[in-house]
């Protein structure tokens, strides 16, 4: 399947790589962003032993971003898992869950599936992006 873009015709599974890629740099750039308005708005700020837990967690969820990349199904599994660790790492460590909006870590990986099921599985690096 193609998308026309142009005048180029590109593979739809391209768009939602590039589309996974971009969403994951966005997560990625705004919980860091995050980080630091939360460090620099008092200057006592020192994590609880429940913030490490969960920001290992997102490191790995990260991980899984850079992963999709080059291998779309197991990026987009290991993004599926890491999202649902979150949630259980952040209910076992205060008994409450974490806001519902942190279910959007998982949208690169429901983009890396799509790119997955549209394009043959496999992914050829080419020269012209």
């Amino acid at each position: 399947m193609y998308a026309s873009l142009h005048g180029d015709h590109v593979p739809i599974a391209r768009l939602f790589r590039n589309a996974a890629a971009a969403t994951g740099a966005t997560l990625v750039a705004s919980w860091f962003g995050l980080l630091v308005v939360e460090a620099m708005r008092s200057w006592d700020w020192i994590p609880n032993i429940h913030s490490y837990s969960q920001a290992l967690v997102l490191a790995g969820i990260f991980a899984a971003y850079a992963i999709g990349w080059q291998h779309e199904l197991i990026g987009a599994l290991l993004v599926f898992a890491g999202t649902a660790v979150f949630f259980a790492v952040g209910y076992a460590g205060v008994q409450v869950l974490p806001p519902l909006p942190a279910a959007w870590f998982a949208a690169p990986g429901v983009l890396y599936l799509l790119a997955w099921t549209c394009g043959d599985g496999r992914h050829v690096h080419s020269s012209r992006m």
